[in-house]
């Protein structure tokens, strides 16, 4: 799926609604392992303890702690705090005589204008977090699906994650990579056949850092976001486009529905038949790994549990391909409970299968992983990084 398109899977139409979920606000804070919480500090309009005043998505009412570390974090620095309910202070040092407040936290008593739930400092006292990564990303699978339709044209939702320490790459359907944040690790993507020679996609691929690429997106489907691909023209795409690059970096096969039947853009048969097909005609091609996709109801129709029809999918490609298994996308249909349900269910088994490498949720959008506002996480996202 690409982030744009409607889609349809076997009769299914794609949602995402909203609900408020109660949860301890302070505890998902302290998730982002990489930020510390230092306490209560003193401040002095005179002289602040943090020099850099800085504007939040959202403006002063939107303001919560999270909000500020990431606005800080984009902006350079390593230290955030937040004032007087609405005010985010950035640096990467406490200077101007600021420190931790002789009375502890009772000054930092104001409840944050974005989220009454949590504190955001007080007259002149600031709620302190400080960011180190310690010069090291993550250790997890997950991963984001994201793209650069922001305001900012940038890779600032995604970015939203940083500091979540089972959250560990991305990839955004192409390339560049829109200013990901360096802890996480970008996965540039041939998301389609190119007519004729394509330097900037070898150009993508040898960027510094570069450890993995992903071939066609959904080039087993026909509907408009997909790349629409017969298997013998995609076969000859990878030998041409990616097979070059064996040995240097580890190539994925194309992003295929698995769970996909009747019907592919090779004709009347599923996904798994038209990956048989590609690799009929691609036997030159190296593969490193697989990249399967995977949209269906939480709860189907028939009371069998969503999240074992999924384990179940997984479990098919690993079995049939015989290589590790990349989920680059995958959902279910459902309201925000049912979806965070499925997450509970599904993201401990995903990461205790030594044949599943990573995986990415779908997707980093508002009203998906993200809030309305694009602000912050939403409660899925939530669960998705935290689970």
């Amino acid at each position: 799926m690409h982030w744009q398109a409607p889609f349809l899977v076997l009769g299914l139409a794609l949602q995402a609604t909203c609900m408020t979920m109660n949860r301890d606000i302070p505890s998902v804070i302290e998730a982002r392992s990489a930020w510390t919480f230092l306490g209560c500090y003193t401040d002095n309009v005179s002289g602040r303890a943090l020099p850099n005043g800085e504007a939040v998505p959202g403006g002063t009412n939107a303001m919560t702690n999270e909000l500020c570390q990431s606005t800080c974090l984009a902006d350079g620095f390593s230290i955030a705090g937040t004032e007087y309910a609405g005010e985010c202070w950035c640096g990467n040092a406490i200077v101007n005589g600021g420190g931790p407040a002789p009375d502890g936290n009772a000054g930092c008593d104001m409840a944050c204008k974005g989220n009454s739930a949590e504190t955001c400092g007080g007259p002149n006292r600031l709620d302190v977090y400080q960011y180190s990564s310690g010069g090291t990303t993550g250790t997890g699978k997950r991963g984001l699906a994201y793209n650069n339709n922001n305001p900012d044209g940038n890779a600032e939702y995604a970015n939203l994650f940083v500091g979540y320490s089972k959250i560990t790459w991305g990839y955004d359907w192409g390339y560049p990579a829109y200013n990901l944040d360096s802890s996480f690790e970008f996965v540039p993507m041939l998301w389609g056949l190119p007519s004729g020679s394509d330097p900037s996609w070898t150009a993508a691929v040898q960027t510094p850092g570069t450890k993995n690429i992903l071939g066609f997106n959904e080039p087993d489907l026909t509907y408009s976001g997909s790349s629409n691909i017969l298997p013998a023209n995609a076969a000859a795409g990878y030998v041409t486009y990616m097979e070059p690059f064996s040995g240097s970096v580890k190539i994925g096969m194309p992003n295929v529905l698995w769970n996909n039947v009747g019907s592919s853009s090779g004709g009347n048969y599923d996904s798994a038949v038209w990956t048989e097909y590609f690799l009929g005609n691609c036997t030159t091609c190296h593969f490193d790994f697989a990249a399967i996709h995977y949209y269906q109801d939480c709860n189907p129709s028939d009371g069998q549990s969503g999240a074992a029809w999924f384990q179940g999918n997984v479990t098919n490609a690993y079995n049939t391909l015989n290589l590790p298994v990349w989920i680059t996308e995958f959902q279910c249909y459902g309201t925000d409970a049912q979806q965070i349900a499925f997450l509970q269910a599904v993201l401990p088994w995903l990461d205790s299968q030594s044949y599943v490498a990573r995986y990415a949720y779908f997707g980093v959008f508002p009203d998906y992983l993200v809030s309305s506002d694009g602000t912050e996480l939403s409660d899925i996202g939530v669960a998705y990084a935290t689970t």
